[in-house]
């Protein structure tokens, strides 16, 4: 054998072998995520895979002892740089206030195990008072929680 015929072969081998690999890794569709007086669960829903994965897309929030459980039709979701931004509103008052809750869930694939990652929870109160003097103080305070977050594909 010739160089040029195994350089042919090693790279039609190698080619097959990173095929194999790249189907291997998928996106994951279960988020679990957990910090100091919080948890936060995503499972991301395909209509297209019904029995497959969830049908339909499902955030729960637990701050403190407040359960918040949101459909599809109540989150907003912006896609970033590092992966996308994750947003409910958890309490309006109006001419006062709105609450919001948002989370940065990376851009991931998995191999053969789930995979942890770190993100932060961002709690928002939007002030928006219905006075007639200016409002006075912070008009948009946050808290940010760190969390500690596991990544994985499940199947319903």
């Amino acid at each position: 054998m010739n160089i040029k015929i195994l350089t042919v072969l090693a790279t039609t081998v190698f080619g097959f072998g990173a095929h194999a690999v790249s189907e291997a890794a998928q996106a994951p569709n279960f988020y679990d995520c957990s910090g100091k007086n919080v948890s936060l669960t995503l499972a991301i829903g395909s209509k297209a895979q019904v029995g497959i994965v969830a049908p339909h897309t499902v955030l729960n929030l637990q701050v403190g002892a407040k359960n918040y459980s949101f459909q599809e039709a109540d989150i907003t979701t912006e896609s970033t740089l590092i992966g996308d931004l994750w947003e409910v509103t958890l309490n309006h008052i109006p001419d006062l206030y709105i609450d919001h809750a948002s989370v940065v869930i990376p851009s991931v694939s998995l191999g053969n195990s789930p995979l942890n990652f770190k993100s932060q929870l961002v709690l928002t109160r939007v002030n928006t008072p219905f006075i007639p003097t200016p409002f006075e103080g912070v008009v948009n305070p946050s808290k940010y929680i760190d969390l500690s977050c596991s990544a994985s594909m499940v199947y319903y």
